[in-house]
């Protein structure tokens, strides 16, 4: 006798347990997937959001950055302004006793009641005197007194002209003088 085993059920077990086996790996694998997915979204979502924020801090930043540097731009020129006035004020200051000292010296030299000064243009280093004198030897007098002078290095006749003032005979003449650049010593004074 012979015994017969049905064997067909056990395989048929088998195969329905696997069936379930797959399907509950698979539905497995699709919840992971769907998790990672919802996780990296996340992450994502996430890092936007700093993104966002360290955008809108550096926005900022550049604003006030830009605040600054007009800030800046306005300093500068108002120290460039206030730089070119001392500037002035100091070329001022040093050249405001040269007229004085001119005029002062010019009129020490001038012969008395011989000689009268008009006029007194001064340019750089040129000096255009206009005046009225007595005689052309009184003229040539104080012409040799300018040249002999520490401020003058030449002094020219431009033109000698006869003319009557208060019924008087006199010479206009225009003359015109180079001063002389001033020593080192007077320069710091």
């Amino acid at each position: 006798m012979m015994i017969r085993i049905n064997l067909l059920a056990v395989h048929e077990v088998r195969k329905e347990k696997n069936k379930q086996w797959l399907l509950q790996g698979v539905l497995l694998s699709f919840l992971i997937l769907i998790a990672s997915v919802l996780i990296g979204f996340w992450m994502l979502g996430n890092q936007v959001k700093n993104l966002k924020k360290e955008k809108l801090a550096l926005e900022t930043q550049t604003r006030e950055a830009a605040a600054l540097q007009r800030e800046i731009k306005e300093l500068k020129d108002k120290k460039e302004i206030s730089q070119n006035r001392l500037t002035l004020l100091q070329n001022l200051e040093k050249d405001r006793h040269g007229p004085v000292r001119l005029m002062e010296f010019l009129s020490t030299i001038l012969p008395v009641d011989q000689l009268w000064l008009t006029t007194l243009k001064e340019t750089d280093s040129e000096i255009r005197i206009d005046g009225i004198s007595l005689s052309n030897e009184v003229l040539a007098d104080y012409m040799k007194r300018l040249e002999t002078s520490a401020l003058f290095k030449q002094v020219d006749l431009v033109h000698s002209t006869q003319a009557v003032y208060k019924a008087m005979k006199v010479k206009n003449f225009t003359l015109i003088a180079w001063t002389k650049p001033p020593a080192p010593s007077e320069e710091k004074k």
